[in-house]
């Protein structure tokens, strides 16, 4: 496997294990839907293109139209390697995530019928939002560790219109959202304005400092940053910039797909030594998204299952909570170079030739 493993490397620019090729594996074992294989493997996601690439180039693999099949080799391969398929045994009641939303199924119907609507999402702010079941989650978790009820709540990008729901539910005193979306801010306020919501969206590109009336004034912020270091960094940093201080919460979703275990450790020792927060939770697969219709036309398409939409909730990511040990002044500063969206982890290829 070292030659394979140079190989990846040198594609993708990401440094491999032959672990990362075995996650690749009995995510095959478990399923032989391609888009589910790449959720299962929890490597970024062209790493998990380019390993299903080589093992078909191999012949440990093969394809039956969009569908991944071990072959022969890959079947042996796993029996000589100890690599079996992954069980699945999340707790139905909560879909793995620690909390229930059964106290909150009129919310969920209510949100549902506000937004029925919404925006739909789009490209240019590399926009996907979760499932309705996801955003009533959210408010139960908030409502859990004590984050929502009678909390002013900062909200940096709001596609998932998270704010809305949390308005419907009563618990929040008052709900900022920062959002760069014209079309967005528009729509929380229109519907904040017709159901008597305390929630305001400002339009706001988050590349340029947060406004000095609305540093140390939030107990609590969301966020769902892009996954380069730098967008991690802004979005995070502007969130804890809102903060009054020692005892506040953040919440944020970091996926393998788009993030690499090196770069969730490049992200912690930050959050650790930069922001001088600790991380109380992650939750894994917590937030699942619903597919967007932009997704094939902004990728790779050189395998037969990225040239089919996904009908699953494959893309995932784990819900962080972070808390404040103390108060930290956070960089907050115009950065509008930045390249927020885009790196060798990110959905887009970015290949160098």
């Amino acid at each position: 496997m070292k030659d394979f493993i140079i190989e990846i490397n040198s594609k993708t620019h990401i440094k491999i294990s032959e672990k990362d090729i075995e996650k690749v594996l009995a995510g095959i074992k478990t399923t032989s839907n391609f888009w589910m294989i790449i959720s299962l493997s929890r490597n970024p996601f062209n790493v998990a293109v380019e390993i299903i690439k080589k093992l078909n180039e191999e012949k440990y693999i093969h394809f039956e139209k969009e569908k991944v099949l071990l072959a022969k080799r890959g079947e042996e391969f796993c029996k000589k390697n100890n690599i079996f398929s992954f069980e699945n045994l999340t707790c139905q009641s909560c879909s793995g995530r620690g909390v229930s939303i059964n106290k909150l199924i009129v919310l969920e119907k209510e949100f549902n019928e506000t937004v029925k609507d919404r925006p739909e999402a789009i490209i240019d702010y590399d926009q996907g939002f979760v499932s309705p079941k996801t955003s009533i989650a959210r408010i139960a978790l908030l409502a859990s560790r004590g984050d929502i009820k009678g909390k002013n709540i900062l909200i940096l990008g709001d596609d998932d219109l998270v704010s809305i729901a949390a308005g419907l539910s009563g618990f929040p005193k008052k709900v900022t959202v920062l959002e760069v979306d014209e079309r967005l801010v528009k729509y929380i306020n229109e519907k904040s304005k017709k159901f008597g919501l305390p929630v305001e969206a400002i339009q706001h590109d988050l590349k340029y400092k947060l406004p000095e009336e609305m540093e140390k004034r939030y107990e609590t912020f969301l966020t769902d940053p892009p996954e380069t270091v730098e967008g991690l960094d802004i979005f995070i940093g502007r969130g804890i910039a809102g903060l009054k201080g020692p005892g506040c919460a953040g919440y944020f979703g970091l996926t393998y797909i788009e993030s690499s275990l090196r770069k969730w450790n490049e992200f912690q020792k930050m959050l650790a030594e930069k922001y001088k927060v600790v991380i109380t939770d992650i939750i894994h697969d917590f937030n699942l998204y619903e597919n967007w219709d932009y997704l094939l036309e902004s990728i790779r398409g050189d395998l037969p299952g990225l040239k089919t939409m996904p009908d699953g909730y494959w893309y995932r990511s784990s819900m962080y909570r972070i808390e404040t040990l103390e108060y930290k002044d956070a960089e907050n500063k115009d950065k509008p170079e930045e390249p927020l969206y885009v790196d060798f982890e990110s959905l887009v290829w970015t290949k160098k030739e």
